[in-house]
């Protein structure tokens, strides 16, 4: 087991040596960014509007995420009024997020469900179309 504050610090000390970055905490975990004005948020923005969803009237987000730094994303979703924003964590905190799950087995079982809405959904729609 390595003991996360000394793996900080020899991050930190790393790090110095390179100005253009930034280390920005999570739960967790450590993000090395470069300095620029760049967040998950912005990021899903980035990747909806590359993809041609930017006006979200074919694309419905779903953002899972745990840990402070997927707030900006949660806060883009909320902002738009389009998507679900969803925080895993089994206690109860403060988030931008609208829906929770108490932990990844929740995830995978959420996922799994709305993977098989989609299917049936599909299938109706096609059997609909032919009738």
């Amino acid at each position: 087991m390595y003991d996360v504050g000394v793996l900080k610090e020899i991050v930190e000390s790393i790090m110095k040596a390179y100005p253009d970055f930034q280390i920005s905490g999570g739960r967790k975990v450590m993000e090395i960014r470069p300095k620029i004005n760049w967040d998950k948020g912005r990021a899903l923005l980035y990747l909806l509007d590359t993809l041609g969803f930017d006006n979200f009237n074919h694309v419905l987000p779903i953002y899972i995420g745990d840990d402070k730094t997927d707030e900006d994303a949660f806060k883009v979703i909320v902002e738009k009024g389009e998507g679900f924003p969803i925080i895993v964590s089994s206690v109860a905190k403060e988030t931008m997020a609208s829906f929770s799950l108490r932990d990844p087995s929740h995830v995978m079982t959420f996922l799994i469900r709305l993977a098989k809405w989609k299917r049936n959904y599909s299938s109706f729609i096609t059997k609909t179309k032919q009738s």
